[in-house]
């Protein structure tokens, strides 16, 4: 199978690395030509579970990565969504699949930007709900595939025709994904809206201030966890009006990582020791984590009548000390009637 992987970040890197080693053609999109020059000429070194150099081919060129490719996996932040979808929408040819990783909404994204061309062109949609890879990409042509979480969902979008299957040689290359029911499980299964945000909020001063700190070791307390927690109630909340099937975080978390931590508060810091907090409001805890994640969820509970403030006050809070309209930059889900949204997980309508 021929893949093109769109964003050369850690995840893009890690998945094209991956591919490669594993024999597949592929071809890597990013915007950076200096990154595109030098893994093209010297390969892309891959250590941690995979090792090996993969040679593969990396452009700027939009339509140079999309030509011939069976597979496109969506791998930038879920702010570049929108402006790929647009790029790739003149090349995407008939019976291309698009996987989103992870999905951020990228499913009712592409649906509200290419519309009748995924039923013309038979194109498959996906996303998933995580990650599948832990990666750390450096600036000299190297990625650090660290660890493959387990239970990442994956799920396509629903057409007029159904629920199309994903490719047999897409599974066998992803064993570690899992196949859940619609797009709206793998969203919804989201853990980084409900942990990021709480946490940044919870130490925005630091934050702003460029203060530099551990992010769960230090940036957690016993007041931010039982933030953390209601807002994961409100999002299982607005899950349930779609009849999904979502676990609390603490679940979610240990299935991941394959741990047993008994509570939130020693789960964060015990399964992520390391890793700095921001250094600046704008960072993906909140230009990613909000207006793609929080946002959906608060816009559905409002046309379903249900109210949640934990959520809302997040946004509200976040709009204020960024001075951004999250709400107006995020997933927009405005002109969408709950039975339209509905049919994108493959019923006519989950919503009461």
């Amino acid at each position: 199978m021929t893949y093109a992987v769109i964003g050369g970040g850690n995840t893009g890197q890690a998945i094209a690395g991956y591919l490669t080693l594993q024999g597949e053609k592929v071809r890597l999109y990013t915007r950076d030509v200096k990154k595109a020059q030098r893994i093209s000429r010297d390969g892309l070194v891959v250590t941690g579970i995979y090792t090996g150099l993969a040679e593969l081919e990396v452009s700027t060129s939009m339509e140079q990565v999309l030509g011939e490719a069976e597979t496109i996996i969506v791998s930038t932040t879920a702010d570049g969504h929108k402006p790929v979808i647009k790029e790739m929408q003149p090349y995407l040819a008939p019976h291309q699949t698009l996987v989103f990783i992870p999905g951020y909404w990228g499913a009712v994204e592409c649906k509200q930007i290419l519309g009748n061309d995924i039923e013309m062109k038979q194109l498959t949609i996906a996303e998933t709900s995580a990650q599948p890879f832990i990666s750390l990409a450096d600036q000299d042509g190297g990625v650090e595939i660290k660890k493959i979480k387990s239970n990442v969902l994956i799920s396509t979008l629903s057409t007029s025709h159904g629920q199309p299957e994903l490719p047999v040689a897409f599974w066998q290359r992803f064993p570690h994904l899992v196949p859940s029911k619609n797009v709206f499980e793998t969203s919804f299964n989201n853990t980084n809206v409900v942990v990021h945000v709480p946490i940044a909020v919870f130490n925005a001063s630091r934050i702003d201030d460029s203060k530099a700190f551990r992010f769960y070791p230090d940036g957690v307390s016993p007041l931010t966890v039982r933030y953390i927690e209601k807002v994961d109630e409100e999002r299982r909340q607005v899950a349930e009006l779609f009849d999904v099937d979502t676990q609390d975080i603490l679940s979610i978390l240990n299935q991941f990582y394959g741990t047993d931590y008994e509570d939130l508060y020693k789960a964060l810091p015990g399964l992520f020791p390391e890793g700095n907090g921001p250094t600046t409001l704008d960072h993906r805890y909140f230009t990613e984590d909000i207006p793609y994640g929080l946002v959906a969820i608060s816009e559905i509970a409002k046309k379903a009548g249900v109210d949640i403030p934990y959520i809302d006050s997040l946004i509200d809070i976040t709009c204020l000390l960024s001075t951004v309209d999250y709400r107006k930059e995020g997933v927009n889900l405005e002109n969408i009637t709950f039975e339209e949204l509905s049919s994108y997980g493959g019923a006519e309508k989950l919503i009461n």
